[in-house]
């Protein structure tokens, strides 16, 4: 059950007063971000952990029912704030050893460099487009433009523009169908190629 001053302080808060908030800020700031440093070891992720528990606090003053003490209320958030942190971390960490394990053995870093001429061979393939595709394409693949933007330049519906953008793609990726995933960063970069 919440305190007087602890419900009065809460009721202030959820009536939108920013000094009853900056008042439990002052008062439980330090305290909570020492005890989110035994959790983490790290003064800054402590800080943001509190921090985070306070703006979630204004966030959701309004749903937000507080049963226990104000006191009981933090430190319990940010209890579980850390502990939902550690448990990322630990997943995020878990992975990251996952992919050094499965790579700390290759040898053939092959998928990594385009084949030689590749871009010679794309050059080639979207040159061999018609006219009016080879045009479309490249201004929105070399230059970066908008289908509509291509629409209004060449004086075609933008329709136009797409139909011509899904012919020309689907052309490329059967011509250059042996080179994969390569030619797909190549085809689908904003600019450039």
């Amino acid at each position: 059950m919440p305190t007087g001053d602890d419900k009065y302080l809460f009721d202030a808060i959820r009536r939108d007063d920013k000094k009853a908030y900056e008042t439990v800020f002052r008062q439980y700031y330090k305290p909570l971000t020492s005890y989110a440093f035994r959790f983490l070891g790290e003064i800054s992720a402590a800080e943001n952990m509190v921090q985070d528990v306070f703006l979630r606090l204004w966030q959701k003053r309004h749903e937000i029912m507080i049963t226990t003490s104000m006191q009981n209320y933090l430190f319990r958030s940010v209890k579980n704030h850390c502990l939902n942190f550690l448990d990322h971390e630990k997943i995020k960490s878990g992975y990251c050893k996952s992919v050094i394990v499965r790579e700390a053995d290759r040898n053939d870093y092959g998928e990594f460099f385009p084949e030689i001429g590749l871009l010679n061979k794309i050059e080639i393939a979207i040159a061999s487009l018609p006219d009016r595709r080879q045009e479309i394409f490249r201004l929105a693949r070399e230059e970066g433009l908008k289908y509509r933007e291509i629409a209004e330049r060449l004086g075609l519906s933008v329709k136009t523009v797409e139909a011509q953008m899904t012919l020309a793609l689907k052309y490329l990726r059967d011509a250059l169908k042996e080179y994969k995933s390569i030619v797909l960063f190549f085809l689908f970069r904003s600019k450039g190629i």
